[in-house]
């Protein structure tokens, strides 16, 4: 009996010791990278952006170009102002060379932007309820401001006017509160417009989730 009891014990260390525990998310500061050349620009003007669609009464072009030389100002150790806007989108090179005034190693931010939202409904908890969509009806339905910050960005040098980087970034945001204003979402989605271009434009840091698995 005493043998058999010993086998058990030493059984059950073993598959303790053989036993995967939970996995663990940790967050890991991973090197951007960048498109750009290091020390490839010393200079960077932020002109005002198209608005293709704004809420009445907040100018997200404008916003976004305060926020970014802001935002800019503390990252890079260039020089960062406020750059000229274009009356059409796409002008020629001939305008972005005039604008650099014979610097050659500056770049501008240029672009549209569009911060639009519409009232959506959904379940309560986020889950569809398992027997089926058509009895929603027994679960509670709240309603939901959804907003979506979309850029389309462009990036061109002053030397050539020729444009070197494009890219669109979207950024939506739920708030159960209807009655928050634009200017709270466009602080929300601004921020992690930032968080995706920086890496890209600047080769910062950027930190990125990975499971950690441990036995």
């Amino acid at each position: 009996m005493r043998i058999r009891t010993s086998l058990l014990i030493v059984a059950a260390f073993a598959a303790a010791a053989c036993r995967t525990l939970d996995p663990v998310l940790v967050h890991v500061d991973m090197p951007g990278v960048s498109p750009f050349p290091p020390g490839s620009f010393d200079e960077i003007l932020v002109s005002e952006f198209h608005n293709d669609a704004s809420p009445p009464g907040f100018d997200a072009g404008r916003a976004l170009q305060t926020y970014l030389i802001d935002e800019l100002r503390r990252a890079f150790p260039g020089s960062v102002s406020a750059g000229p806007r274009p009356e059409t989108s796409g002008p020629p090179p001939s305008f972005w060379k005039k604008a650099a005034a014979g610097r050659r190693r500056v770049i501008f931010l240029t672009g549209s932007v569009r911060l639009t939202s519409d009232l959506r409904k959904a379940l309560k908890g986020q889950k569809i309820p398992l027997d089926g969509p058509f009895e929603a009806t027994k679960h509670g339905l709240i309603e939901k401001l959804h907003w979506t910050l979309v850029v389309d960005l462009a990036i061109v040098s002053g030397e050539t006017g020729v444009t070197i980087y494009e890219k669109s970034f979207r950024e939506d945001r739920d708030y159960i509160d209807l009655e928050k204003p634009a200017e709270f979402s466009f602080s929300d989605t601004s921020a992690a417009f930032r968080d995706r271009l920086f890496p890209a434009l600047l080769g910062t840091s950027e930190i990125e989730k990975r499971t950690l698995l441990r036995r």
